[in-house]
């Protein structure tokens, strides 16, 4: 079965063709989950999710085979997936801090003192220094999700680009923001 036929049978939920892209695509699959998960009760879970999300993905039209194959559309897909649960649970390993409205507690914080104010204020200004420094699109793009808060799927509708494009632009300004911020500080510090 070619790849666009597959394509056309599972969008049409047709039963050889989901047999044929579990058997053809689970090493695929497999591959990318080695990357993330160890335990192998959770490799069967992600597996299975990988699987149904791509396929919801897939119904949703979002493979286009003018723009490259469907193993490496399916592949990407996985991987983003994959980093994608990987953070929600990092997320809800965090700490919560308290939401503007809650309850602070009634004892100051030892640990806020005027030196760690003044500190801040010392990395703000540098990291606004170096932002000033950086080109057009890298500044605004940092602009539109630092300080505006704007998610990447906002950005990504506001510069008529996919969200993936917008990731990969705001991971490319963040590290010419970093390389900024280094060739600014003076040697002694980048030293220490």
């Amino acid at each position: 079965m070619e790849d666009l036929e597959l394509v056309r049978g599972l969008r049409e939920r047709r039963e050889e063709a989901v047999r044929v892209y579990l058997e053809r695509y689970r090493t695929l699959f497999q591959h990318c989950i080695g990357n993330f998960e160890q335990d192998p009760t959770a490799r069967d879970d992600l597996f299975q999710d990988l699987t149904w999300h791509a396929l919801e993905r897939l119904r949703q039209d979002s493979f286009d085979p003018a723009r490259g194959s469907f193993g490496t559309w399916l592949y990407r897909v996985a991987w983003c997936r994959c980093v994608d649960l990987k953070r929600q649970e990092n997320a809800r390993r965090r700490v919560r801090l308290a939401a503007q409205g809650e309850e602070l507690p009634e004892e100051v914080d030892p640990g806020a003192f005027p030196a760690d104010a003044a500190g801040e204020r010392e990395i703000g200004a540098a990291v606004r220094s170096a932002l000033a420094g950086l080109e057009g699109e890298d500044r605004a793009l940092l602009e539109l999700r630092i300080v505006d808060e704007r998610t990447l799927i906002e950005i990504a509708a506001e510069l008529a680009i996919t969200v993936e494009q917008a990731k990969y632009r705001f991971k490319r300004a963040m590290a010419a923001l970093r390389k900024e911020l280094l060739a600014r500080m003076p040697r002694q510090e980048l030293a220490e």
